[in-house]
Order: structure tokens, then sequence, then C-alpha cells
């Protein structure tokens, strides 16, 4: 028997194919590692090994066949942990699509689901030992005992992956099999781990694109051992992550912006000094705008830690690709645009800083093509158009048929191609995310990035709360009209809201040379985020019409 080392992805045969060779050939090895802060506040490790896994996975796989037919839809509505894991494999054991989401708490996640529900039509939901009232077929993942039933797997589609819905209602992407296993393997390469067996840390929701590929997809593909952490131990003490990471070889991990700012308000020097980051392969910064200060601000705090400053890698990705699509490949590359060239379409270097943006940028495309599309036809360096990918990764289409999206084409180019409806722009051979299409705001017919105006906002007055500002247009009596809803800083139990009003307001004009219609002052956790975190402007400026946000 040939013995596959760790750290090779491979891509022959289905994933199942995959887990089943690391149960037979290295079957006492750790698979995963959860870290349970519940249970320790330093955090208690539960390891799963490779065959317990796999029998497992057989069990719970068995029982599904018995439910279900050959890809019926399956959630799984649990934790973040290692019974995640045997729920993802069981569904690809059984050939039944899993639908990663989450337990049930509060109207936000219910209602969700039931969009969900009605979009996939699922048989059958895989739960924890919590009550879930679905109206499907229940199965409780714990109840359910190991097994040795011969894995069925098929090839196809092998799970939905439900998008953030920060633009629209959320829509179900079909990942095939082939595609997860593709996009496993441009991420390693792109990071410099296609060769080396990776160590994946990750605190990311696993019912997350990113999460499910860097938490799962990485170990069950290439037979090493990832460690996962729940998402609310990260936020409680950020610290947590950085030592998971600590001292461990080729260590990659993934998360958004506003975690690198946590990490560097959040964490003690007493922390940082037990910290030995040198191992890190790939801090991988993307799902929403990377901005160049906090990369500056975690390499200057976690440096001393042995970071090296080419381990920050910011990276663009949609689940419309399975997640990866470009990232960057040394140290970080920020430039200063012209602010009003910018909103007309072309990217300038400023080097005013009252009249640039600087961007961040998200690297180039591994084994896949990226173009810059406006009109329909690819734009040169230095115009903004809408980002196009085409590969291996980029995913069928959605469950329920949507048109615009996938499959577009462009002329003397016959092959399929996904427009991502984000804008961006190619500088010196790199790729620049500069927004999405929905979310721009023309007022006047000029261009504001949102992300733009919210920057500038929200460093108006200590009381903004920074990172919880949402720009956006509602009809006016003239036209389009700019609204800015900006949230209380928790620390600041008084806010005189007529100040913080007039201050955004002549900062953005200052900036912008735009009027501001409205400036409301929200409290604390009003502006709504999606599921994976992301601002949901869409949302807020339905609830801004409607009248239903809290203000202060």
């Amino acid at each position: 028997m040939t013995v596959t080392a760790p750290g090779h992805a491979t891509t022959a045969g289905p994933v199942a194919d995959a887990v089943r060779r690391w149960a037979s050939q290295r079957p006492d090895d750790t698979a995963f590692t959860f870290l349970d802060h519940d249970a320790d506040p330093a955090g208690r490790p539960v390891r799963i090994t490779w065959s317990r896994l796999d029998r497992r996975a057989r069990g719970l796989a068995a029982h599904l066949r018995r439910r279900c037919a050959p890809k019926d839809r399956v959630l799984i509505l649990l934790p973040q942990g290692i019974d995640y894991a045997v729920a993802f494999v069981a569904c690809l054991y059984a050939d039944v699509l899993a639908v990663p989401l989450f337990p049930l708490t509060g109207a936000g996640h219910r209602d969700r689901l039931d969009g969900i529900v009605r979009d996939c039509a699922p048989t059958a939901a895989m739960t924890d030992t919590q009550p879930q009232h679905t109206g499907l077929h229940t199965i409780v993942v714990q109840d359910v005992g190991p097994g040795d039933e011969p894995p069925t797997p098929g090839h196809g589609p092998a799970y939905l992956q439900y998008t953030s819905g920060s633009t629209r209602t959320p829509a179900g992407v079909v990942v095939t099999d082939r595609n997860f296993q593709v996009n496993v393997r441009q991420a390693l390469t792109a990071y410099g781990l296609r060769d080396a067996p990776a160590s994946p840390v990750s605190w990311l929701p696993l019912f997350h694109d990113m999460g499910l590929v860097l938490g799962l997809g990485v170990a069950l593909l290439t037979g090493v051992e990832a460690t996962l952490l729940d998402p609310l131990a990260f936020l409680y003490r950020p610290a947590r992550w950085l030592e998971a990471l600590h001292g461990k070889p080729n260590a990659i991990s993934a998360a958004p912006n506003f975690a690198y700012d946590l990490c560097v308000r959040r964490t003690t020097e007493d922390d940082r000094a037990r910290l030995d980051l040198s191992g890190v392969a790939a801090l991988i910064n993307g799902s929403e705008p990377v901005h160049a200060t906090t990369i500056a601000r975690f390499q200057a705090a976690f440096g001393p830690c042995g970071l090296r400053e080419d381990a920050q890698r910011p990276s663009y990705g949609l689940a419309e690709a399975t997640v990866f699509v470009t990232a960057a490949t040394g140290p970080p590359t920020t430039t200063p645009f012209d602010r009003k060239a910018l909103a007309e379409g072309r990217a300038e270097v400023q080097d005013d800083p009252d009249r640039a943006t600087t961007l961040v940028a998200c690297g180039q495309a591994v084994e896949q093509e990226v173009k810059v599309v406006a009109d329909d036809v690819e734009c040169p360096d230095g115009r903004v158009g809408e980002i196009w990918v085409h590969g291996e990764n980029v995913a069928p289409g959605y469950w329920a048929p949507t048109t615009g999206v996938f499959g577009a084409t462009l002329p003397g180019d016959p092959r399929p191609w996904l427009r991502t409806g984000d804008l961006g722009v190619r500088h010196d051979g790199e790729l620049y995310v500069v927004g999405r299409i929905k979310d721009l705001i023309v007022i006047d017919g000029r261009n504001h990035y949102p992300q733009d105006v919210e920057a500038v906002a929200e460093r108006a007055d200590p009381a903004i709360r920074r990172g919880h500002v949402a720009a956006f247009s509602v009809p006016g009596d003239t036209g389009e009209a700019l609204v800015v809803v900006a949230e209380r800083a928790p620390q600041v139990p008084r806010v005189d809201v007529e100040q913080v009003r007039r201050r955004v307001r002549a900062a953005v004009s200052a900036h912008h040379d735009v009027r501001v219609h409205d400036v409301l002052v929200v409290e604390p956790g009003s502006v709504p985020r999606t599921s994976s975190g992301k601002l949901s402007r869409a949302a807020c400026r339905d609830r801004y019409l409607a009248a239903e946000l809290p203000v202060s």
C-alpha cells in the first residue's frame, strides 16, 4: 500500500475517498481539534482521529440514506465543533447535499432559515441535543453511533453554500465536489503551502464559505490536523486565536479586517509576550474591505512576536467561486488613488492624503482567470470595472436558477465567466477591490463609494463606533439623497447628536463634495450585519426607510 504524506492536496476521486484514505493510512492521527472555551476558559482540546471520524460519519451516513434520496438537501444546524465535521463528512458519504448553517437562536436566524427552507426544500436537519423546531425530520448527531456501512459518495454537487446576503436575499450556491477540491488546492498554492503540511487554525463559522474551506476542507483533502475555535470564544477574548496559532509550523488562518483590529485593541503586553508567531505562513484578510491602517497596526503589534511582514495576505474571494480567487504574494501593497478620479472610473495615484483613497492590493489569481470588465469589454489597467472570474472553482450556479451572474461571455471568448458584482481595478499587475456595484451611491450623476464615505464619517466624532457606519442613498425630492447611519460607541453613554450630525456633514462635504441629506445616530448593535459579519447596507437602508432603527 502506498501511504500518502500529509500536506499534499488530492484531486483524484471524490472528497470522501480522501477521508477514507486518511482513516486507512493514519487511523490514530488527529483530524480535528476543537478548543472548547466553555468547558475551560483556557480551551479544553476535544479531538477526533481519522478512524473515529470515518466510523462516526459512516454511522450517520447510513441513517441519512434511510431517510433521504441521493442529492436530497440536509441542513446542518450545529454549533461549532467536532460534530460539525462529522455531519459534513456524513453528507459526502451518503451522497446528500449538506446545507451548512447554524443552530436556531433569535428571530433573525429563524427568518433566514425559513427563506433557505423555501429555497432548497430540505428533507432533514442534523442538530445537537437542543430541540430545533424546523418542521423537518430531525437527526440528533450525538444519538447516532459509529457504523461500518461502506460510504456511497457521488459526483457533482456536494453542498449548498448560502451567501451572506450583504446586498440581496441569500442564495444557495451549488458547490461541486470538484469545485471544493480545486479551490483548496488553489488556496494552498497561493499561500505557499501546496507541498508543505499546513496547520489550519480557524474560528470562522463553519457555515461561512472561508470557514468551511479552511476549517474543514484543508484537513479533509490533505490529511493534516485542523484546529477549530468557536467564533464567540474569539470575540470574548481575541488572544485565544493567536494562542492557537502559537508555535505551529506552516500555520494558516483567516479573518475579516475587523478581527485584526480587535486583536490589536484587546490583547495585552503580557498576552503578546507569550506568543511565538514565527511559524505563521499566512493570515488571510478578506470578506470585507481591507484597511491599510489595520495591516500596519497589526504588524507593529505582533511583529515582535515573530510575525513576518509577508504573512499578512490581503485576499479576494466569494462563495460563487467556492471562496478563494486572489491573494497578495508578498508584504501587503497599499496605493493612494485620487478619490475623484476613482469615482469617475480611473485609478490614478494621488500623493495628497486629503484627496486620496488608500486601497490595499489583493494580489493575483492562482490557477484561475480574473478580468476587469466594463460594457462587456476587458478594461485596461487603471480602469474600474466589474470583476469577472473563470476557473474550475467557479460553481455551476445557484440552486434557484438566476440569470446575469453565471455563464457570462465576452466577445471572442465563449468560455463561461462569473460576474461577481464587485468593482475592481488592476494597477501594477495587482487587483484592487473598489466596492460592490449594488452599494454604489450615485448623487447628481457622480459616483461615491460607500466605504469611503463611511471611513470619513466614523472619524468625524469620537462618539461614533468605528466599523459600524453605513452610507447609502434614498429617494429625495430632486433625485437620490445621501444618508449616513452611525452607531454610538458603547463606551460613550451620552452623545450630543446634533454635534455629531454637524461634524459628519462637514467631514463628508469636505472630503467628497456631496451634501448629506440625513445623519442618524443609533444605538450600539443597530446597524445590521449578515450572518458572516459583513455590513449589510441594503438591510440598513430598508430599516431606515421603515423607521425601524433605534435612535440614540
